[in-house]
């Protein structure tokens, strides 16, 4: 009778525990028997290490030292055979020098790896060979096969990250070319990680760069009343590094001092006037309601809606608000409105130098002009064939701060082809939000930020420039329209509070105002 299934598989269980026991009874064996023969095992192994030296050395040396050596050993031969206890002697000392050539050597250590940081500095200086390499330069700072100690003067980590780099070029590059400059930080911004934004120092004089990882800007602080002096506007929060200044802004519940970014208006500012380039969706708006927030304090506004978005919808009624247009035919009033108006303070302020006397102060009250998408406007008109509002504005932009009209106007990166050359050249107070490409932030600013990455700028981040002022970051503060139906219910009630308060009659009686008389008796402009 044959064995069923399950006494096979015994049988097999049983043969298979059998084999692991056979070997793990060899394995035993083999361990305890090498244990017992290791000194004569080490023994052996100096021994062949002693012949394979003597053999080497034999084989190698020339006749002369051949011929000495040999000398030698008969000399030492000699000397056991008529010394006594010699040779036990030179056998212990043969032993000995086997059991110490024929030691279990130790597995050896294994060699450490490359550092990271040192291949992260070099992946850096590779980058940069295709741009900075130049056969002309006898110092070769930069050359395939090269090392980065030989152009990198000094770094600085955090972690496993390089928060700084200064390296050094080859006076043969050309510094000067906007275009070299923005591909070596295109490269440094590559290796170093796009995660970040870098600030580049060009020392030209020197060759050297200097490249700086920046901090991350303050978070976007809610609207609230801003502690300025007068005539000044907090247009957002820059770096610690960027201004001396600090103002206690209130963040989540708490107070905190804060870098500010302060534009300062008035007859004594030579920028009075500002032009805001975004992007749909970059925070132009919020950067214009914070402005006219402030400005409703001691000043007089009229808000232009070039894009009819009833962005401003929020201000239509309350004090110091004087007009909200949305309309084509509406703005061109405004505006040649303001125009007369120009002129009629720039007669009264004449006036009053030439006789001594105070300026009225319906002519030295502040009167600011916002004009949001102010190219849509002169596509209307152009496709009309009538005035362009763009020319209105000539007259307020030249005399404005004589009379203390602020001009504050706002377009798209695409539209800025349309703006007239008079609007460009007096609006001196630039801002840029959002991330535009560097050709662009450079026609706006008049320079290049010196910054590179940041291609994830939350709304409302950007750049400014103040006149001829240094570029500096900015994150403008959080606006919304109260009138949004997507606002939180906190923040709206909170931004209601910030409005001036409502006014039955959409002028106050002064005669500055004369358009806004006119209309007094009609219904109240819808934004």
């Amino acid at each position: 009778m044959s064995p069923g299934p399950k006494s096979l598989a015994v049988i097999a269980q049983r043969a298979k525990d059998g084999i692991g026991n056979t070997r793990s009874r060899a394995t035993r064996i083999q361990q305890h028997t090498r244990d017992t023969f290791s000194p004569v095992l080490t023994l052996g192994r100096g021994l062949n290490r002693q012949l394979a030296w003597a053999r080497g050395w034999w084989k190698n040396a020339s006749a002369d030292k051949r011929k000495a050596g040999a000398a030698v050993v008969v000399g030492a031969v000699l000397a056991l055979y008529f010394l006594p206890y010699a040779p036990l002697i030179a056998l212990l000392l043969i032993l000995a020098a086997a059991a110490w050539l024929g030691r279990a050597d130790k597995p050896p250590a294994p060699e450490p790896g490359p550092d990271p940081i040192e291949l992260r500095l070099q992946a850096v200086y590779n980058g940069l060979v295709p741009h900075l390499a130049d056969d002309h330069d006898p110092a070769r700072l930069f050359h395939p096969g090269g090392a980065y100690r030989d152009a990198f003067r000094d770094w600085e980590l955090d972690g496993d990250r390089i928060t700084r780099l200064e390296l050094t070029y080859s006076p043969y590059f050309t510094d000067d070319d906007p275009g070299a400059r923005a591909r070596i930080e295109r490269v440094l911004q590559a290796k170093l990680g796009r995660g970040r934004e870098y600030f580049h120092d060009w020392d030209t004089e020197n060759n050297r760069l200097i490249v700086a990882a920046l901090p991350p800007l303050p978070p976007a602080v809610p609207a609230q009343q801003f502690i300025t002096a007068p005539c000044e506007i907090l247009l957002g929060i820059t770096d610690a590094d960027s201004t001396n200044r600090r103002t206690p802004i209130r963040v989540d519940g708490a107070t905190h001092q804060l870098p500010p970014v302060i534009w300062r208006t008035g007859n004594r500012s030579t920028d009075p006037h500002l032009l805001a380039v975004a992007a749909p969706g970059a925070g132009k708006s919020n950067l214009l309601r914070t402005i006219a927030l402030q400005a409703a304090r001691d000043g007089d506004i009229v808000v232009i809606d070039g894009s009819g978005s009833g962005d401003y919808a929020c201000l239509a009624g309350r004090r110091n608000i004087l007009r909200i247009e949305t309309g084509y035919h509406g703005a061109l009033e405004t505006l040649t409105w303001l125009r007369h108006e120009t002129e009629r303070r720039i007669a009264a302020v004449t006036h009053a130098k030439q006789h001594g006397t105070p300026v009225p102060d319906n002519a030295r009250r502040p009167l600011w002009v916002i004009l949001d998408e102010i190219t849509e406007l002169s596509d209307l008109a152009a496709g009309q064939g009538t005035t362009d509002p763009q020319e209105l504005l000539d007259l307020p932009l030249r005399l404005g701060r004589a009379t203390h009209i602020g001009v504050i106007t706002s377009t798209r990166p695409t539209h800025l082809d349309r703006l007239r050359p008079p609007l460009i050249a007096d609006t001196h107070t630039r801002v840029v939000l959002g991330p535009l490409d560097p050709e662009t932030i450079r026609t706006v600013l008049g320079t290049g930020p010196g910054v590179s990455g940041g291609e994830d700028m939350p709304p409302g981040r950007g750049y400014v420039r103040i006149g001829n002022g240094p570029v500096v970051r900015i994150q403008v503060p959080h606006t919304p329209d109260p009138l949004e139906e997507d606002t939180p219910e906190a923040e709206r009630r909170r931004l209601l509070a910030l409005l001036p308060h409502h006014t039955d009659a959409l002028t106050v009686e002064d005669p500055t105002i004369s358009l806004a008389k006119e209309r007094r008796r009609e219904p109240e402009p819808t934004a």
